[in-house]
């Protein structure tokens, strides 16, 4: 067997509004221009979607409920960008000759989302079975929800709570909200979005780590630096789930501040379907 190769391409477009009001004001043009950005950020999550039509045609849809994904955000991607998602995938090696990646055989792929300049924004691998690092998540031991902080709390790197629980969330997550997320934020129209049975969108599951922190702290600006996701059981839309989350480690690099938080997406049940580590920055150098 051959290396088989499959794209996807999109223009990319910014999935809020344009304002120096929302929530996160590196997705505005005037809040990025604050630090040197040319134009509004689009989300990281929101590119990360984009990559997942490609993925399930790659490794089948069974990867939306036993796969796994390894990704870094390298570049930022501005509307308007022509962004085309590469995934390569290739058959396992011969025994005695598996990589890091080929986890005992079983499928794996490579991938790139780069602009039409060749400029690579995102890069990662994907695959079945349990990831590598799945071993390295921490669980937080407090899954109780409570409400959102009112008002939150600047986070900094004063307070950034290392080694503790987030206070945990309930998250309500209905059909209708899982068929908007597809078509507002991912543009997929396939059916597995919508209707009864619907499934959570990739997408929509990692960007749960941003709002699990948000339940209790602001910062105005933040970027997405990468994730790592671990798929444990199906995900479906009509329940109310719960987040949890633990901060794991925080530090500065090149003028920005990091945190590391890995969380915990349960279901209605109890059980666990998704384990997650999230990268961000949430205090930007140079503004």
């Amino acid at each position: 067997m051959t290396a088989q190769t499959i794209e996807r391409s999109i223009t990319a477009f910014l999935d809020g509004e344009d304002s120096i009001e929302n929530d996160n004001i590196i997705h505005s043009t005037e809040g990025a221009a604050k630090f040197g950005f040319s134009g509004a950020l689009v989300g990281g999550v929101t590119v990360y979607s984009w990559a997942v039509p490609a993925l399930i045609e790659a490794l089948g849809q069974e990867w939306l409920d036993s796969g796994w994904i390894d990704f870094r955000l390298r570049r930022p991607v501005y509307p308007g960008d022509e962004i085309t998602t590469r995934v390569v995938s290739s058959p396992p090696a011969p025994r005695g000759e598996m990589s890091r990646r080929d986890r005992g055989g079983l499928p794996t792929v490579e991938f790139t989302m780069a602009k039409d300049s060749g400029e690579v924004c995102i890069a990662g691998a994907a695959g079945m079975g349990e990831a590598e690092f799945y071993g390295d998540l921490a669980v937080a031991r407090n899954r109780d929800p409570v409400p959102a902080a009112d008002p939150p709390t600047l986070l900094t790197p004063q307070n950034l709570p290392i080694g503790e629980d987030l206070p945990a969330m309930a998250v309500p997550m209905s059909t209708e909200d899982a068929e908007v997320y597809a078509d507002h934020f991912a543009r997929d129209p396939h059916t597995r979005w919508r209707g009864e049975g619907a499934r959570l969108h990739p997408g929509w599951i990692a960007g749960r780590c941003v709002r699990l922190t948000k339940h209790t702290y602001h910062y105005p600006a933040g970027i997405h630096a990468g994730s790592q996701i671990q798929m444990l059981a199906p995900a479906r839309a009509g329940q109310t789930l719960v987040v949890s989350g633990h901060v794991t480690d925080g530090y500065r690099r090149k003028e920005h501040e990091y945190c590391l938080l890995d969380v915990t997406i349960s279901d209605e049940s109890g059980e666990d379907i998704a384990r997650l580590r999230h990268r961000t920055i949430y205090q930007v150098g140079g503004g």
